[in-house]
């Protein structure tokens, strides 16, 4: 009976720390960390989804201190394991907003932003938008199905309490970063190479023409020209998320292999 309690209670902090990591993600992951989706859920989620892995978890007979001191030392690199994750994933949706805000400041919507409860965060009109679509095509394509399956491969490759940073990963997550203003610029790119034509070419009729306003005639046909070449370069834009997120998810199992 005593071997049964050890057991049950060993199965239980293996449990504890499997929903710790899995809950790191869905915290801080795209669509899944998201104020939409009730915080209920995200721990049901956490929870299920722990229950189905602790079971081959807890075969490896891994032993786990008992005291409350290191138990949640362990827990914290749990955690981060999962945050990392969600961190790196959360990039892609980074790209989109600095791409709206590109596209917003150069068409004259600047002014004016909107509330995204995803990121709890103001957000350019164009970058919402383009927002919205992505997370409609990540659950299309099951990307959400796609995350839960990257963290439970972790565990794999990254036993409970085995949570290490290597420089050389930290170097790369960096990069990771900086790559999120060159797809910025690539998503912006369509409206902002057509409004650096509209601007000359309104710049070369005030010269002309110097009687017309342009502030009144040039506001309205930025904006204009704006939502129309958003409209036609859709399907380009949906071309582009497909890569975007496609290398998303190779540098998550880059970021695991960097722990491993």
């Amino acid at each position: 009976m005593d071997e049964f309690l050890v057991f049950e209670v060993e199965v239980f902090k293996v449990f504890v720390l499997v929903m710790v990591r899995i809950g790191g993600l869905i915290v801080a992951a795209p669509v899944l960390g998201s104020r939409n989706f009730p915080v209920i859920a995200k721990i049901g989620l956490a929870g299920l989804t722990a229950a189905l892995v602790t079971p081959s978890i807890a075969a490896l007979d891994q032993t786990l201190p008992s005291a409350a001191a290191p138990f949640a030392v362990l827990a914290i690199g749990e955690s981060l394991i999962g945050l990392m994750m969600g961190f790196v994933m959360t990039l892609v949706f980074a790209a989109i907003q600095v791409g709206g805000q590109v596209m917003d400041m150069q068409s004259g919507f600047a002014l004016i932003n909107v509330f995204n409860p995803a990121f709890e965060t103001q957000f350019p009109i164009f970058g919402f938008f383009l927002f919205i679509l992505a997370m409609l095509l990540l659950l299309v394509t099951n990307g959400h199905h796609l995350m839960l399956r990257a963290i439970v491969s972790t565990f794999e490759r990254i036993p409970l309490g085995g949570f290490v940073v290597r420089p050389g990963l930290l170097l790369e997550v960096t990069r990771w970063g900086s790559a999120m203003f060159y797809d910025g610029m690539l998503i912006a790119a369509p409206v902002s190479a057509s409004l650096l034509v509209a601007y000359f070419v309104m710049g070369l009729v005030g010269r002309v023409v110097p009687q017309i306003q342009l502030f009144a005639v040039g506001f309205p046909l930025t904006i204009g020209i704006a939502l129309f070449v958003t409209a036609m370069s859709v399907g380009l834009y949906l071309t582009l998320l497909d890569g975007m997120f496609d290398r998303m998810f190779r540098n998550v199992a880059a970021m695991i292999g960097g722990m491993t």
